[in-house]
């Protein structure tokens, strides 16, 4: 935890006039998903509103009939709107394109914490070359955590077998066997959920060097970030989990703008708020980073406190 606060007090003296560019970027990266939430609401193509108002009308009666009903047109309408698919397409182009402006990103970061050059709000497009390795880093990624995932989702599958194995005649038997599959479920979720952390917390490192070292492929930085997280995952969750507060912070600060000035101020009031602790955590991150590495190889070496660099030095 206390290394935690130096690495969030160095991004802070990096970012130090450097704040409106950070958020430029953070926002350029950002765009492209929200110009495709944004049409989707306002089109009402969202596939995601449209099941919560299908999800609704189903919760609104308890007639199966009148369920079964709703539930047919609902999904027959959702599979006959083109414009809620050509939406999801849209969605897919931005998972492609949204990676290599977070890898360009990165870049400008380490940049600034390296005191280099790291130029202005174009540095988001320095690594756009590395589209299709960005796209291959995070599909990697994403298999690994699955497969890390298995053995808790193997547990979620098993703790069926008491429904399976019990006495459909009797009803103490399946309201017995019910429980106990239901505490077996929220035990096997959380043992799925703490090794995806496990898993993510190895890998986390791949994008900043695939960043840092754009000649790399995403197999070999996601590789390097397995060796060096070794013995520093709880450092690194440490630091993530001090920006729960700030979270926490924003959402009661969008809540108290909204109710004060309205729901447009309060969704700008949000969107600034969540781009800046964007920049903060990516900052905070990147300086984790380059403290694991040796001051030969472009690291910052190891950490003491300084008073005059925002109360530390690397």
């Amino acid at each position: 935890m206390f290394f935690s606060a130096l690495w969030k007090m160095k991004a802070r003296a990096a970012l130090k006039g450097k704040w409106l560019t950070g958020l430029l970027i953070a926002l350029i990266v950002n765009l492209p998903g929200l110009l495709v939430q944004g049409i989707g609401s306002f089109t009402g193509n969202s596939l995601s509103d449209r099941l919560a108002d299908l999800l609704v009308r189903l919760q609104s009666t308890t007639d199966a009939s009148v369920i079964r009903e709703t539930l047919d047109t609902g999904v027959n309408e959702i599979l006959g709107a083109r414009g809620i698919w050509m939406m999801q397409g849209a969605s897919v182009l931005v998972w492609a394109l949204t990676p290599c402006l977070a890898l360009g990103m990165i870049h400008w970061l380490q940049a600034t914490l390296r005191k280099e050059p790291a130029g202005e709000v174009s540095a988001v497009f320095s690594r756009i070359g590395l589209f299709g390795k960005a796209i291959g880093l995070r599909l990697y990624v994403a298999l690994r955590v699955f497969l890390w995932m298995l053995p808790g989702m193997g547990l979620m599958a098993a703790s069926l077998l008491p429904l399976w194995l019990s006495d459909s005649s009797s009803r103490i038997s399946v309201l017995s066997a019910a429980n106990t599959a239901y505490g077996l479920q929220s035990v096997s979720m959380i043992v799925a959920i703490v090794l995806a952390v496990m898993a993510y917390l190895k890998y986390a490192m791949a994008d900043q060097i695939l960043a840092d070292h754009p000649e790399k492929g995403p197999v070999q930085a996601a590789k390097e970030s397995r060796t060096m997280m070794k013995g520093k995952r709880g450092a690194l969750f440490s630091l993530y989990t001090g920006f729960l507060l700030w979270y926490f912070l924003e959402t009661m600060a969008v809540n108290l703008v909204s109710a004060l000035f309205g729901s447009v101020i309060g969704l700008m009031a949000g969107m600034l708020c969540s781009l800046a602790l964007t920049v903060y955590l990516r900052a905070s991150v990147s300086a984790f980073y380059l403290t694991c590495l040796p001051a030969e190889t472009g690291g910052l070496g190891p950490m003491t406190l300084n008073p005059e660099d925002g109360g530390m030095e690397l």
